[in-house]
């Protein structure tokens, strides 16, 4: 689960999948590998272009997306999209866990999980998990905010980065401009020497 879009969610979900997915002891059988499913919850748009409550990948072949095993996949539940929720969505229940995730409040959280054991369930996990509210709380945003400023450096230097290329890029069409102002300059001097010459000369005549 995240809440703050840092820029890469998809490079992380991977690498839990991908942890995930490689449990074979020394010696095992490939065929044997267990299918690995990682759900990701998250509170922004994974592709803001395309807003998707629910979405399931898996690899496939580009030309005749025929997909390449079904032995790893990722979902992503978008809490932030709950109003695009399809008939198949509802109908399997994953709007109402998004709306779980999404209560502001024990009541409403305990109000809504009593119609569902496994719902009440992962409520009573999340009530016992934050019996110390304040300092888990205190730890994550310390923890959330630790990233962003990781997340706000790499960008920073990101972007600095590209500054730097662009005003080479300036200084370097400067250099050309100055060079051909000199090379016009030049051709000016000599017209001018020329014409000179030339008047000089029907003068003498």
């Amino acid at each position: 689960m995240q809440v703050i879009n840092y820029g890469n969610w998809k490079e992380r979900s991977l690498s839990y999948l991908c942890r995930s997915f490689d449990s074979l002891t020394r010696g095992a059988n490939y065929i044997d590998l267990a299918p690995a499913v990682h759900i990701g919850f998250i509170d922004f748009s994974l592709f803001e272009d395309v807003p998707e409550f629910y979405a399931t990948y898996k690899m496939e072949n580009v030309k005749n997306h025929r997909i390449y095993t079904d032995k790893m996949w990722l979902s992503v539940v978008e809490l932030n999209s709950i109003e695009l929720a399809t008939e198949e969505d509802r109908l399997y229940g994953i709007d109402q866990w998004a709306k779980l995730f999404k209560a502001k409040t024990w009541e409403e959280l305990k109000t809504m999980a009593m119609t569902n054991q496994y719902m009440e369930s992962a409520a009573n996990t999340m009530y016992e998990l934050s019996a110390d509210r304040m300092v888990r709380e205190q730890c994550r945003r310390r923890a959330e905010y630790e990233l962003y400023q990781k997340y706000q450096a790499e960008e920073n230097a990101r972007k600095d980065a590209v500054i730097a290329d662009q005003k080479a890029e300036l200084e370097k069409k400067d250099m050309v401009i100055a060079d051909k102002d000199a090379v016009i300059a030049d051709k000016d001097a000599v017209i001018a020497d020329l014409k000179r010459r030339l008047a000089e000369s029907q003068g003498k005549v």
